[in-house]
C-alpha cells in the first residue's frame, strides 16, 4: 500500500481553511518597484456598445509572488468571466490586471491531490526541514490579462477613466490578499500587489479622487481585513476626517481585523467557499461548478441587488469570514447601540435641545400617536424611544427591512436559536462553542508535543546514520531519495514503530483540527447574528442622533448598494 504522506492527507482541510493573506515573511522584506506597463495596453477608447453600458469593470489581483498566487486566485476570474454575461454584464468594458500580467514566468501555484511525493523526500522534509509547500507546482497563468497587479496599472487605469469621463459605475472587484493595519490607523489595512508592493485604503482613496464624481465606485474586495477598505466612504479613508463627496459603496469578505477564507492552491474548485463564490452566484443563480441556485429576490421584485447578494452571503457562506457592507461602517461610525450619556443637571439649555430633536423626531413617526402617548407616559424621556439590541426579537423586527429580516432568521435558524432576547442568547452560545473549541485544541496540543518528541529522536536518528545531513546539498544526502538508499532511510525511521506512531498522531491531530474548526465556524455564524442585531439597532437609534443630512447621506448610500445589475443581452438566434 502506498504512503499518503500527511501534507496530502491534510489537503481538504488545508482547502476549506486557506487563508486570503499572505505568510509574514513574505512580505518583511522591502519590496522592489513594480514592473512598468506598457501604455499601449490600456486603452481609453471605448465602443458604443461599452459607452452605453451603465457599469465599467476592474478586475485585479493575485498573489504578492509564485508562492502567494494560488490557482484558486486565477478561478475567481474565470469564474466571474464566465458568469458576467448572465449577470448582465457582458457588454461591459472590463480590464484584468492579474499577478504579473502577461509575463511567461511560473507565477502560478497550484496542488493536484493526483500528485504523490515519494516517501524518502516526505520523510527528510517532516524530520530535517519543512513539508510546508512541498506538494505545490508552478505553472503560468493563462488569463490573458491586461497587466499586472501593480500600482502603476491601477493609476493608468483611473487615468482612463477620467478621460473616458462619463456616469458609468466603476465596479471594481479584488481577489488577493490583505494585510493588518497599524494600531495608529487600525482602518487602513492593506490589500498585496504583485512584487509584494502594497495599496492602503488611504492611498486607493488619493487614486479614486482623481475620477469623476460622477462615476460612482462599487467594490467587492474578499482579501483578509478587506473591511478596512469600507472606509472608502470617508475623506482620505479616514473616519475622523468625515464623509467624502464621492459617491463609493462597497462589499467585504470580512471585519478590517480578522482573516478571511479564500485562497488555497487546490486545483478542485468543489472546495472553494470564499466570498466571492457566493457573492456572484446569488447575482447569477450558478455555482462556479455549473449547479444551479435560487436566487435571493428578499423584495419579491423579480431582481436581486447587490445587497441582497451579500446578506445571501451572510447566511449561506459556510467559512469563517464575517462579511460587511459599507453601510454598517457608517453605521457604527454615526449611530450608537445605547443613548448618549446625560447632560449634566445645571446644563438646561442641552436638555432642553435633546428634547426639542426628539419631539421632532417623534412627529416624523409613521405610529406618531402612540409615540406620543408614550412619551408623555415617560415623563418625556428621550432615551426611552432608542432600541437595545436586549429588546424582544419580535420588536426589533418591526419595521427591519427584508434582508436583515432574511439574515437573523436564516441564522437562527440553523444555530436553533429560538429565546427573545436572542442578541443575549447568541453570545451565550458562542461562549459555549470557545469553551469546546478551547477543550479540542488541549487535546491536539498532547499529540502535537509527543510527535515533536519523535520528531527529534528521528531527526538524531537520522544524522548519525548520515552525518552528511548536516549539509542537505551533500552529494550523499542528495543520493538518498533515490533506491535503494531511499528505502535505507525508511528502515532507519521505522525501527520500533516509530514512524507509524507519528503517522498516527499527525491523522489525530489532523482529525481534532477538523472537529475545532466545525466550531469556529458555527461560532462564527452566531457572530454575524450579532452583528446583524446590532446593525438594525443602529439603523433605529441613527435617526435620533444625527441631522437630517446624515440621514441623507445614509440613505444615498444604501441606494448605492441596493445597485441592481442589468437585465443579461438576449442570446442571438442562428
Amino acid at each position: 500500500m502506498k504512503f499518503i504522506p500527511p501534507c496530502l492527507a491534510l489537503a481538504p482541510i488545508l482547502a476549506i481553511q486557506a487563508l486570503a493573506c499572505p505568510p509574514k515573511e513574505g512580505n518583511d522584506s522591502t519590496s522592489p518597484p513594480p514592473p512598468a506597463s506598457n501604455p499601449d495596453e490600456i486603452s481609453a477608447t471605448l465602443t458604443e456598445q461599452e459607452k452605453e453600458h451603465p457599469f465599467n469593470l476592474l478586475v485585479f489581483g493575485g498573489g504578492y509572488s509564485p508562492s502567494g498566487n494560488q490557482v484558486s486566485l486565477e478561478s475567481n476570474v474565470k469564474y466571474f468571466r464566465r458568469i458576467r454575461s448572465s449577470m448582465g454584464l457582458g457588454e461591459a468594458a472590463m480590464k484584468t490586471y492579474f499577478a504579473d500580467g502577461k509575463s511567461k514566468d511560473r507565477d502560478l501555484q497550484f496542488f493536484d491531490p493526483s500528485f504523490r511525493i515519494p516517501e524518502a523526500n516526505q520523510i527528510m522534509a517532516e524530520l530535517l526541514g519543512s513539508s510546508r509547500g512541498i506538494a505545490n507546482q508552478y505553472r503560468n497563468n493563462d488569463l490573458q490579462a491586461d497587466d499586472s497587479s501593480s500600482l502603476g496599472a491601477l493609476d493608468k487605469w483611473v487615468s482612463m477613466r477620467a478621460k473616458q469621463g462619463g456616469e458609468q459605475t466603476n465596479l471594481i472587484y479584488f481577489t488577493g490578499h490583505g494585510g493588518k493595519a497599524d494600531k495608529k490607523t487600525p482602518h487602513n489595512t492593506t490589500a498585496y500587489l504583485w512584487n509584494n508592493s502594497r495599496l492602503k485604503v488611504s492611498e486607493l482613496v488619493r487614486k479614486l479622487d482623481k475620477l469623476p464624481k460622477e462615476q460612482p465606485c462599487i467594490f467587492v474586495m474578499v482579501q483578509c481585513y478587506s473591511g478596512g477598505f469600507a472606509n472608502i466612504i470617508f475623506k482620505e479613508g479616514n473616519p475622523k476626517k468625515g464623509l467624502s463627496e464621492y459617491p463609493r459603496a462597497g462589499f467585504f469578505a470580512t471585519v478590517k481585523d480578522r482573516v478571511a477564507a479564500g485562497c488555497t492552491p487546490d486545483i478542485r474548485e468543489k472546495n472553494y467557499h470564499e466570498y466571492s463564490t457566493r457573492f456572484w452566484e446569488g447575482l447569477c443563480g450558478e455555482s462556479r461548478v455549473g449547479k444551479k441556485t435560487k436566487q435571493p429576490d428578499l423584495n419579491k421584485d423579480g431582481k436581486t441587488s447587490l445587497a441582497e447578494a451579500h446578506a445571501y452571503v451572510i447566511l449561506r457562506s459556510d467559512t469563517i469570514d464575517i462579511p460587511i457592507k459599507t453601510s454598517d461602517v457608517f453605521l457604527r461610525h454615526f449611530s450608537a447601540l445605547a443613548p448618549p450619556n446625560p447632560p449634566a443637571k445645571t446644563d438646561s439649555n442641552k436638555t432642553s435641545s435633546i428634547g426639542s430633536k426628539i419631539s421632532a423626531i417623534i412627529e416624523k413617526l409613521p405610529n406618531k400617536k402612540s409615540a406620543e402617548t408614550n412619551r408623555q407616559s415617560n415623563a418625556c424621556d428621550p432615551n426611552d424611544l432608542f432600541c437595545s439590541v436586549s429588546d424582544p426579537l419580535k420588536d426589533l423586527l418591526k419595521g427591519t427591512e427584508k434582508k436583515s429580516k432574511f439574515v437573523i432568521n436564516g441564522l437562527s435558524r440553523r444555530l436553533e436559536l429560538t429565546l427573545p432576547n436572542r442578541h443575549d442568547e447568541t453570545k451565550k452560545l458562542i461562549e459555549s462553542l470557545k469553551k469546546k473549541r478551547s477543550t479540542l485544541s488541549e487535546q491536539k496540543k498532547k499529540h502535537d508535543e509527543e510527535r515533536g518528541k519523535i520528531k527529534k529522536a528521528l531527526a538524531l536518528k537520522l544524522r548519525k546514520t548520515w552525518p552528511e545531513l548536516r549539509n542537505l546539498h551533500h552529494p550523499t544526502v542528495i543520493s538518498l531519495y533515490r533506491k535503494p538508499n531511499a528505502d535505507d532511510v525508511q528502515k532507519v525511521v521505522d525501527t520500533n514503530g516509530s514512524w507509524a506512531r507519528y503517522k498516527e498522531l499527525s491523522a489525530k491531530s489532523k482529525q481534532l483540527e477538523a472537529e475545532r474548526f466545525l466550531l469556529e465556524k458555527k461560532e462564527v455564524l452566531g457572530m454575524r447574528l450579532i452583528r446583524e442585531l446590532e446593525t438594525i439597532v443602529l439603523v433605529k437609534n441613527l435617526p435620533l442622533i444625527n441631522p437630517p443630512h446624515v440621514i441623507g447621506s445614509y440613505e444615498k448610500l444604501k441606494d448605492l448598494e441596493n445597485a441592481i445589475l442589468p437585465e443579461p443581452a438576449p442570446i442571438a438566434k442562428n
